[in-house]
């Protein structure tokens, strides 16, 4: 970490990373085979083949997550991905996030479940059992590789438990990189399921489910901005993009209208989490608005699911007045 970013007093809060781990392998690893093999031309894996079994082999124990989280001064809440039914792969299960947030409190604040909205009652019940079982924040969805929209009525009893369950939601939001290099982006429909405009329709008919409109929004960040402005229940969140590239307006209201309802998200698992760190110490933000992206927006926004799984707020606490 370079010399500026030393100086921060804090802990950062990150509400969205993905456990690409030994057991923590995400449900697109085709995906992930064409991206490796389109940013990397030369790659051939152990095996001399390129192979999925070659690009398994290269996930890292999750101790490599847990000791760049802990160098960093991050608490993170990773998130699981089921999107068996439209990929064929078995998730990265709640169980195993559940499990690591148990085991390695110095690193994990609490983990996020995730349900494949396709298998019905079956979904409902996985989630119910997300909350009272295995005691994790709420749900993610990524509708890219899951193949739905948020605003299907045939959805909506999800979204009624979710509220029932006083368990916030993660709506992936724009562009994918998942698919990247593959034919046909490996039949990943990048836009189609992930415009901000659905969640404004779930968030009114909703209004007591939390939402997290999740990265930047492309090409409707805008969009996102407008909706987090007029709802209440969402917010917007950061992953997936490094800070250099992030849009001009999404910065803008970051440090204006919006500067209560971002929260910081690293997308570890998919992009370096010191080189994020790096460039969010060089964007031109107000004083005040680093601390309520980086934490205090969170806190303030998940509190009282914080509360429910009993996270450690205390690398916070001489903070907290302020929120």
């Amino acid at each position: 970490m370079d010399k500026k970013s030393t100086k921060r007093d804090f802990t950062i809060l990150d509400i969205h990373s993905h456990p690409n781990v030994i057991g923590g392998v995400p449900p697109v690893m085709k995906c992930m085979l064409s991206a490796k093999k389109y940013l990397d031309a030369r790659w051939k894996g152990k095996s001399g083949q390129g192979t999925f079994e070659d690009l398994i082999a290269e996930f890292p124990p999750v101790e490599t997550m847990v000791n760049d989280l802990v160098n960093n001064r991050v608490k993170s809440t990773p998130v699981a991905w089921d999107a068996e039914t439209a990929t064929g792969e078995p998730p990265c299960s709640n169980d195993f996030v559940a499990k690591i947030t148990k085991e390695h409190p110095e690193a994990f604040l609490g983990g996020w479940g995730s349900v494949d909205p396709w298998k019905g009652q079956k979904a409902l019940q996985e989630a119910e059992r997300c909350c009272k079982k295995l005691n994790l924040i709420g749900l993610k969805f990524q509708q890219a590789s899951q193949r739905f929209r948020v605003n299907d009525k045939q959805f909506y009893p999800l979204w009624d438990l979710c509220q029932q369950l006083h368990m916030p939601v993660q709506f992936h939001c724009g562009f994918t990189g998942l698919g990247s290099g593959g034919m046909g982006g490996d039949g990943i429909y990048t836009l189609s399921f992930t415009r901000p405009i659905d969640i404004d329709e779930v968030a009114a008919d909703f209004p007591h489910l939390k939402i997290i409109a999740l990265h930047a929004s492309e090409p409707w960040p805008w969009e996102a901005n407008m909706i987090a402005m007029h709802k209440r229940n969402v917010v917007r969140e950061t992953s997936g993009m490094l800070p250099r590239y992030f849009p001009e307006n999404m910065v803008y209201e970051m440090n204006r209208r919006l500067q209560d309802k971002f929260l910081f998200g690293s997308e570890w698992g998919y992009l370096p989490l010191e080189q994020i760190i790096s460039q969010w110490e060089e964007l031109d933000l107000r004083p005040g608005v680093m601390e309520k992206v980086m934490f205090k927006n969170a806190i303030s926004f998940l509190g009282e699911e914080f509360e429910r799984v009993r996270a450690d707020l205390s690398p916070w606490k001489r903070n907290l007045e302020e929120v």
